[in-house]
């Protein structure tokens, strides 16, 4: 399974699995059937506009990330986890990040700049 892990962007075509959510994702790979991961960085919060202005600013864009994807992949059994990763996140230093959380335990990974043009 190719497992496409963004809370805004539409998949790329029908071979990708979306995942909208971290724990969405993690499921997903806890299946160990994932063979090929892209993935955000950054996580908006739906409805913001319906919130108060203090928990707004609580939620702010960037506050919540896809990290915790990236620490399940790291702790993956080698034999169980996916043989490519990318990173397609506008956010270049979110990737940045994720991409050093892989490589620290020796898994090497790529990144691709991803847009703000969103197609929702």
């Amino acid at each position: 399974m190719k497992l496409y892990i963004d809370d805004l962007r539409k998949i790329p075509s029908d071979e990708w699995t979306l995942a909208r959510t971290n724990t969405e994702a993690i499921r997903l790979l806890a299946t160990g059937r994932v063979i090929e991961v892209s993935c955000d960085h950054d996580i908006c919060v739906p409805f913001s506009g319906e919130l108060s202005a203090g928990v707004r600013k609580r939620l702010q864009i960037g506050q919540e990330t896809f990290q915790p994807v990236a620490y399940y992949i790291a702790a993956m059994s080698a034999c169980c986890r996916p043989n490519k990763i990318n990173f397609h996140t506008a956010n270049h230093e979110g990737a940045a990040k994720m991409m050093s959380i892989l490589k620290a335990v020796g898994i090497e990974s790529t990144y691709v700049m991803g847009s703000y043009n969103l197609e929702l």
